[in-house]
């Protein structure tokens, strides 16, 4: 095994970054590196940062330029939906300048997120979260949500089969 995939995979299982049951990440389209990098490669382009995970893997980390980034009709903020769908991670900060930050989290940005694709221009598919969602507020109460509608699932299957 080479230096550089050892890294990758003690990296892997330090952060226990993804679903249990996927070997990795790594697609065609994303990579991540020993120093917690991520990398997207798509058809005919070279590979690109989206952002890093950190030391301990449970936030992600992104810079936005709202004049490059900012999706201008939905004010909103496009993330790469497989990563998000496949990660377990639970934190995503952006970055913007000045040195300003959007906070939310994973499951806040499949929940209340809304697909817009770009594929004919060479783009992945991507969620995307409007500002007025963003803030760990909003987050903690979508949190909160999906944890009451898991206990109701259960609690329906636990009465379901005793009956």
């Amino acid at each position: 095994m080479k230096e550089s995939e050892l890294g990758r995979s003690s990296f892997f299982h330090r952060l226990c970054i993804f679903r249990k049951g996927l070997p990795t990440m790594e697609t065609a389209q994303i990579q991540i590196i020993s120093s917690g990098e991520i990398r997207l490669t798509l058809p005919n382009q070279k590979p690109r940062n989206i952002g890093w995970f950190n030391d301990s893997g449970d936030t992600f980390h992104c810079q936005r330029n709202p004049a490059k980034h900012l999706h201008y009709k939905s004010q909103s903020y496009g993330f790469n939906f497989e990563l998000l769908r496949d990660g377990n991670f639970v934190w995503v900060i952006i970055h913007l300048p000045f040195n300003e930050l959007l906070v939310t989290s994973r499951h806040h940005i499949l929940e209340k997120g809304s697909f817009l694709h770009f594929k004919n221009e060479g783009f992945e598919r991507q969620i995307f979260l409007p500002l007025t969602e963003f803030g760990i507020d909003k987050a903690r109460e979508t949190e909160k949500q999906l944890k009451e509608r898991e206990v109701e699932s259960l609690q329906e299957n636990l009465f379901g089969e005793a009956a």
